[in-house]
């Protein structure tokens, strides 16, 4: 009779943190070697972050206490979904601060969304095959009072809507354009929503005019490209691969040989590394709520499953 398995018994929480700690040795002994094959060039590692106000604080303090003797050239590792595109933007400066005289973004898979407006600040983009950036149309996320549940949309739309509602008029369905417009969610604040496209087109037109393509170095028509990268695409999670980067003016090369290796396997650690991270917060989160009364419980878990439910559907898209 065949032995059967057992399964594995699931790591302790000391386990993971140990793990945790020697993928980050490892992870920096990689950059440490990409660092010797750029030679002149610092490394700075930007991986599984969100862009948020507090997180450029941490990378301003990082940068004041152990880039202190950068040269000019600087090499951002970047792998991020977004965030806040005005701390994108902050950032971007920052970075512009340290890499005075070549700054340029090295993207392995991800920087979507407000991480596309950060690596669009620098010189180049190095990309590698499956690299993807993303559109910069911004994403708002509202809790719908009528329907009591949390909605996530972008000013396309809202705009979207709004000429279908104004179609129907034109065709004569009056009850069902008005019955539209009464489902609208603050009506007050639409055009507030819509002028958010403003933001994200103005400070990639100001940082493209001001590094990728200043003096002339190169043809690349800035103000259509912070268009195309706003308006021009159907959905937010659109796959701009490098080919798609090229075509629309952004100067982008492909990461390859030992730079693609390298940065390859800095991704590969960090991706676990990040899995290993989150398998802790959930651990934590669940020790701390298995007291709490079924039914307030269940009123707290609602608008967080949809968010989630919400989110997963988002990351799904992007990953096929």
């Amino acid at each position: 009779m065949p032995k059967i398995k057992k399964p594995k018994k699931p790591l302790e929480m000391s386990q993971l943190e140990k793990r945790i700690i020697e993928l980050e040795e490892t992870i920096e002994q990689k950059l440490k070697r990409y660092q010797e094959i750029k030679k002149d060039y610092l490394c700075f590692p930007f991986l599984g972050v969100d862009i948020t106000t507090t997180v450029v604080d941490d990378i301003f303090q990082d940068l004041r206490t152990k880039y202190q003797e950068c040269n000019g050239r600087l090499n951002i590792i970047v792998d991020s979904g977004g965030g806040d595109i005005d701390a994108a933007y902050n950032l971007a400066m920052l970075f512009r601060k340290y890499g005075t005289i070549e700054l340029n973004f090295i993207v392995p898979r991800w920087a979507k969304s407000a991480a596309t407006l950060l690596v669009c600040s620098g010189d180049k983009i190095f990309m590698s095959p499956i690299a993807e950036l993303g559109p910069l149309d911004p994403q708002i996320t509202q809790f719908n009072l009528l329907e009591g549940r949390i909605e996530r949309f972008s000013p396309l739309h809202i705009e979207a809507t709004l000429n279908m509602i104004r179609q129907e008029f034109e065709k004569g369905n009056d009850k069902f354009a008005q019955g539209l417009m009464e489902r609208l969610q603050f009506p007050l604040t639409l055009g507030g929503f819509i002028k958010y496209h403003e933001i994200g087109e103005q400070y990639l037109v100001k940082l493209l005019e001001t590094r990728m393509f200043k003096g002339g170095k190169k043809k690349g028509d800035a103000k259509a490209i912070a268009k195309i990268l706003n308006k021009g695409y159907a959905d937010h999670g659109f796959c701009i691969n490098i080919d798609e980067a090229k075509s629309i003016g952004l100067d982008v090369e492909d990461l390859e040989g030992e730079e693609l290796d390298v940065v390859w396997e800095i991704h590969g650690l960090n991706r676990e590394r990040k899995k290993l991270q989150e398998e802790i917060r959930g651990s934590k989160v669940t020790e701390k709520i298995k007291d709490l009364p079924p039914g307030l419980l269940d009123k707290l878990l609602k608008p967080l499953q949809e968010r989630l439910q919400a989110e997963i559907h988002q990351t799904t898209k992007e990953e096929m």
